[in-house]
């Protein structure tokens, strides 16, 4: 008798992560069946949000103009936009769109954004429901800076639910990689020039990782200028992180239990 979908599923979720992370792929599980590092975000906030600190750390990699358009492409549940805002608190002339395609996880977004972001900055954040990666046919060089946290694989959350490790599959990877490069390379067209992009993903897989982000330069040449995150820049309070060809990669085996994080930050010439 052939094996039950669920434990198909989860056998060939195991052996994939077991071939990329060799024999440190049992800590590394662990780690990610355990707790999140999370932190209670707090700055420039009418009350604090519960976040995973590498999460933070991605929102504040994107660096912000002076004055201009920023989008948060992907923004439910809302986190990374209320980091955003609340970097903005001293650049008056800067606007956020919260965009995100939908309509349930919108909702969820709008609520977030309206409990704990203070009146003056709630003022200056719109909140949108296109769809990110088709934005670019009607729209270009039409934002200052863009935070691009894609849709991606969540091995954490799929460990920690067996439905979803029951369904799980090699083309479930290959689909997400997919339509993380249709969305980044939309959101490269939607950039500004002299612009910064981040894209993140909370994934494991290198294929929705530095596999999706490789592809600017394939596709755009010396226009896409990567731009790594520094130590000193990150700051003391950042978790622990490792380089990666074109971004860094937060593991929680390494860092006390925050990400997996993935970041990737590249300017437009």
């Amino acid at each position: 008798m052939g094996k039950e979908p669920a434990a198909r599923g989860k056998e060939a979720f195991l052996r994939r992560y077991e071939l990329l992370f060799g024999d440190r792929f049992p800590g590394l599980a662990a780690a990610l069946s355990g707790p999140p590092d999370s932190v209670e975000y707090s700055e420039g906030l009418a009350r604090p949000y519960r976040m995973d600190r590498a999460s933070v750390l991605a929102a504040r990699s994107l660096p912000l103009p002076e004055a201009g358009r920023v989008l948060d492409a992907c923004a439910a549940p809302g986190g990374k936009s209320l980091v955003l805002a609340s970097r903005m608190a001293g650049r008056p002339g800067l606007s956020l769109t919260s965009n995100e395609l939908s309509a349930d996880r919108r909702r969820r977004l709008r609520d977030v954004l309206a409990l704990h972001l203070p009146p003056g900055l709630a003022a200056r954040i719109s909140v949108t429901g296109f769809d990110a990666a088709a934005r670019a046919r009607k729209e270009r060089e039409a934002w200052d800076a863009i935070l691009l946290d894609a849709p991606c694989s969540s091995e954490r959350h799929v460990l920690a639910s067996p439905p979803h490790l029951a369904a799980w599959s090699e083309a479930r990877v290959r689909n997400l990689a997919a339509r993380q490069w249709s969305l980044l390379s939309a959101a490269f067209l939607l950039l500004k020039p002299g612009g910064s992009l981040v894209y993140s993903t909370c994934a494991l897989s290198p294929e929705e990782n530095d596999g999706v982000a490789g592809r600017l330069a394939a596709k755009y040449g010396d226009r896409a200028a990567y731009d790594p995150l520094s130590i000193e820049e990150a700051g003391s309070d950042t978790p622990a992180f490792e380089r990666t060809e074109f971004g860094i990669l937060v593991l929680p085996d390494v860092s006390r239990g925050a990400g997996p994080m993935y970041v990737c930050r590249v300017r437009k010439a």
